[in-house]
């Protein structure tokens, strides 16, 4: 009996450890929102060009954090920010007529959970970090 228990605890303990996804926490604030200009936001994950999960909608001053899941490996990791504009989510590109690019590319590998922090700046650019939070000038 005692090594059939112990033979499950290990297959247990192994089963574990060849996970085939792990967790992506993001965390978003923007910085410098100007009166009048607070919108509505969430942000998008996609891995691969395959959308994972969204944030709940909040207003850009609130900012936010939400989780997905993301297979282990190597992947094209794409975070979008979204503005609501009259009704509509639009991209919050300089293209769309904002004045940063809240979008982050990257190629990463996942091999366990990973923590990501984004801080868009209205008034100069987009900061990455992963594992804490980064260190910006306010």
């Amino acid at each position: 009996m005692k090594k059939t228990s112990l033979f499950l605890i290990t297959l247990f303990i192994c089963s574990l450890s060849f996970a085939q996804n792990v967790t992506l926490s993001v965390n978003f604030k923007f910085m410098n929102v100007e009166p009048g200009y607070d919108h509505n936001t969430k942000c998008i994950v996609f891995v691969d060009g395959e959308e994972l999960g969204a944030s709940s909608e909040a207003l850009q001053t609130k900012g936010n954090s939400f989780s997905v899941s993301v297979p282990k490996g190597t992947h094209e990791l794409r975070v979008v920010n979204m503005a609501e504009y009259q009704g509509t989510w639009e991209e919050h590109t300089i293209d769309n007529n904002y004045s940063v690019d809240c979008v982050f590319t990257e190629t990463h590998t996942f091999k366990k959970n990973e923590k990501l922090f984004l801080v868009f700046d209205l008034d100069s650019e987009m900061y990455a970090s992963w594992k804490k939070a980064p260190k910006v000038k306010k």
